[in-house]
């Protein structure tokens, strides 16, 4: 991958992180037996929707197979919220590729979802289509029990509120790494800032740190799950830097990067006008068709955020 789609990549990460999305936060919560969290909604995971696309969410998740290990989707992780299963109508009972998707409540108007085999799934989610595609993902080495994860604390925009938390997004090729471009500071008020990394949103607003990720005792480049000391990252200056998690590692990198998350200046000054446009989602996925939406274009060597 060249320098320039790299950097794209990063900003663009970055842009969709800070955006509200069809549910104000931009996340599906998945929930049933066949999830890592079961039916435990403090452990319950979310999959993430783009600017470009609010009502399209995606994600990485492993999934269980077996009689009774079956999962859903909440818009909310609370009993009651409006929730997405596979239709009625559908003729299959396990889920493979393209699904038909319905909506109701506690279970009613739609069946619950099944898959065949257990194994990591790449998950899409329309919300607005009621379409889906649910397939087995390329990852198989480790179990992915993270679909997102999130900054909380007083060096982010969103404060100590744990709903909202600042959501790394999965590299979709290797869903153990979580990645965006966010705002940080280094005081608030006069005093030190920090942050943590909050791995389950509805357990975190309880501060039992079983649902948080720490900074290492002996190198701020490793995330732990030791709480002594309650042990937070910070940021000698204000600015926009780029968080990368990887859980299989067990690293973070905060790297200050040019800039700021709310536009894209021109990586290459470079550029040849008359070279066609190609353009990228937030997600730096190419798109061939760009429509309403915002998206990144590029021009030989310079690229741009351009709403369509």
């Amino acid at each position: 991958m060249n320098s320039i789609l790299k950097n794209i990549l990063a900003i663009s990460v970055g842009l969709a992180s800070l955006t509200a999305n069809a549910d104000d936060k931009g996340r599906l919560f998945i929930i049933g037996e066949a999830t890592p969290a079961g039916w435990d909604l403090d452990m319950s995971q979310a999959i993430l929707s783009t600017t470009e696309a609010p009502s399209v969410y995606r994600g990485t998740i492993y999934l269980k197979a077996g009689e009774n290990k079956t999962f859903k989707f909440m818009q909310s992780h609370e009993w009651g919220s409006t929730e997405f299963g596979l239709a009625t109508d559908a003729s299959q009972s396990e889920v493979s590729g393209n699904i038909k998707l319905a909506t109701g409540t506690f279970d009613d108007g739609y069946k619950q979802l099944q898959v065949a085999k257990d194994g990591n799934y790449d998950i899409v989610i329309d919300t607005e289509s009621l379409k889906g595609d649910i397939v087995l993902s390329a990852y198989q080495t480790t179990e992915i029990i993270y679909s997102s994860i999130y900054l909380v604390g007083n060096a982010t925009n969103g404060g100590w509120s744990i709903e909202d938390g600042t959501p790394l997004y999965q590299n979709t090729t290797s869903p153990f790494e979580y990645k965006a471009v966010v705002s940080l500071k280094s005081t608030d008020n006069g005093n030190p800032a920090s942050f943590k990394i909050a791995t389950a949103l509805r357990g975190a607003g309880s501060w039992d740190p079983k649902y948080f990720l720490f900074k290492d005792a002996d190198d701020a480049g490793k995330i732990s799950t030791d709480s002594t000391d309650d042990r937070q990252w910070s940021v000698k200056e204000d600015g926009t830097y780029t968080v990368t998690v990887n859980t299989q590692s067990n690293t973070i990198s905060i790297e200050k990067t040019t800039g700021d998350a709310s536009g894209i200046e021109p990586i290459i000054s470079s550029a040849t006008d008359n070279e066609p446009a190609v353009y990228y989602n937030l997600q730096g996925q190419r798109v061939n068709t760009p429509s309403n939406g915002i998206f990144i274009e590029v021009i030989g060597n310079k690229a741009r955020k351009v709403k369509l």
